[in-house]
This record gives structure tokens, sequence and C-alpha cells, in this order.
């Protein structure tokens, strides 16, 4: 437990190395926790090293796929919405598309859903659809607002406002 609240506080304050030689210490003394490794991809991507974390959520999306064990509301949904998002930073974008849209067709929290959209729509908006960034921009401040995420709703909705004054 104190591991675990370690990792929080490193990573609230943006110490990510710090926070995975704990998570890297508590997957060796628990190998099969799969949420270890969902944890470790997703910090990873916080801080910046996009590559590190695509690798290591690939690896856990296959032993996820192989794992019988019950499964957290929504996990399947979290593991593809971070993947897709380490993949739209490597600029693997048709990747990362089709991670994210697993994400929204994967049973999850409206929050996950939410900032999955948010990056449909970073990725529309790349593109040059506009339209389409929008559709997904006003889907994620309104999810965000739903399952109070008020942050990923507030960027959301700067995001919107940066499309539609571009029109």
């Amino acid at each position: 437990d104190a591991q675990l609240a370690l990792v929080l506080l490193y990573t609230r304050e943006r110490r990510y190395d710090q926070a995975l030689r704990q998570v890297d210490d508590l997957r060796a003394k628990y190998p099969r926790n799969r949420l270890l490794v969902l944890e470790r991809g997703s910090t990873l991507l916080r801080a910046g090293r996009a590559a590190e974390a695509e690798q290591s959520l690939s690896a856990g999306i296959a032993g996820l796929t192989r794992d019988a064990r019950r499964r957290m509301f929504g996990e399947e949904a979290l593991w593809y919405y971070r993947r897709g998002t380490a993949r739209a930073l490597l600029g693997r974008e048709t990747d990362a598309r089709g991670d994210l849209q697993h994400a929204l067709d994967s049973q999850g929290r409206s929050w996950v859903h939410g900032r999955a959209h948010f990056e449909l729509g970073a990725l529309a908006a790349k593109s040059g659809d506009a339209g389409a960034a929008r559709e997904h921009f006003q889907t994620a401040a309104r999810l965000g607002d739903v399952d109070h995420d008020g942050a990923a709703a507030e960027r959301a909705r700067t995001r919107l406002r940066e499309v539609s004054a571009r029109r």
C-alpha cells in the first residue's frame, strides 16, 4: 500500500523516474498483476516517453488477451485509450484511431470514453476534419462533465473553441 501511495505522490510531483522504480519493484513482487503493467505504461506516458509507453502497453494488452482472470470494470477501454494516446503522440495515427475506437467500443467509465473522444478530436483536427473534431470535442466535454473529470472537460471545450474559430 505504501509503495502504491508513493507512485501516486511521485506522479503528482512529476517525479516519474522514482514512480517507475516503485512500479517496477511492485511488478517484481507481483508479476501476475497486470494493473501494474498498465500503471507502468501510464506513468511512461505521463513522463512523455510515448515509445516506451506504447511498448509496455502493447505487451500488457497481449497479456490481457491471454489472461482469463476477472477484469475490473472498464479495464479493456482503459488499456486501449492509453495505448491509443501513446500511438497518437508517436504519429501513428491509423493505429491510434483503431485503439481509441476500440476503447469507445468497450465498456468503460465515461471519463475514459471522454478522453478517447478528446484524442480522436485532436487527430481529426490535425488531419483538417473540423466537423469530426468538433463532434469529438463536444462529446469529450459532455462525458468529462458527467464523470466529474472537469480538467479534461475544460481542455475539450478549449480545443472546441479553437477548432470553431478556424471556420
